[in-house]
């Protein structure tokens, strides 16, 4: 990418999977797991990629990929055991047909219904370990950071699969009318239960990692 090129506001969209193939070759598309942008307040620019080595069993590979002038640039930018929790089913980036713009006005939407303001948004793509369909998992952050919901939404059809949102701190939850029935009590924590679960399955956390350099010219030369 040259110095000084302009960064577009632009979500992360299919040529991202034809940009890393040009890279770094077939077989690391193939191995691709996760990609991820921090919260923000407009479409990032800059995500993180992480792939599953397909040379070095238990290894992630991490790049960088960056838009600029419509194009994606793609960098090494790790290697090692980055993630504690690395998703089950590889990511087939050929089958993004919403990007993450687009995913940001659904969540968007849903937040309005549910008359619940955000300001910014955390943003994960990830396979269904289930179904291997590509899913976008956001979190919408007030100013301050506080997660206030959850959305999860197919990346290949654009349905909202599940959402959910969490009152701000000190918040009392509503009483529960004493006329519900046991079993009426029951099924709402059984659906509290599997939001709480959809959510945990999106936590993905980054370790540190050691930066390469020849570790990539020798792998993809």
């Amino acid at each position: 990418m040259a110095a000084g090129a302009a960064m577009e506001s632009q979500g992360a969209d299919r040529e991202l999977g034809s940009a890393i193939a040009r890279q770094f070759g077939e077989a690391h598309l193939r191995n691709v797991v996760l990609v991820k942008a921090p919260p923000s307040e407009t479409d990032p620019v800059q995500w993180k990629v992480y792939s599953m080595d397909p040379y070095r069993d238990g290894q992630i590979l991490r790049t960088v990929a960056t838009k600029a002038n419509g194009q994606w640039d793609v960098v090494p930018a790790g290697a090692g055991k980055l993630l504690q929790r690395v998703p089950k089913r590889r990511l087939d980036l050929r089958r993004l047909k919403v990007d993450s713009k687009e995913a940001r006005g659904l969540a968007s939407r849903q937040a309005g219904l549910a008359r619940v303001a955000f300001a910014k948004v955390d943003y994960q793509l990830a396979a269904n370990e289930e179904t291997a369909v590509p899913e976008w998992g956001l979190a919408l952050q007030d100013k301050t950071g506080h997660e206030v919901g959850f959305c999860v939404i197919s990346a290949e059809t654009g349905a909202v699969i599940s959402h959910d949102w969490t009152p701000k701190p000190g918040t009392a939850a509503p009483p529960t009318p004493e006329s519900k029935s046991k079993a009426e009590k029951a099924g709402e924590e059984a659906a509290r239960k599997v939001k709480r679960s959809v959510r945990k399955a999106w936590e993905w956390t980054e370790k540190a990692g050691r930066t390469t350099g020849g570790f990539f010219r020798e792998l993809f030369r």
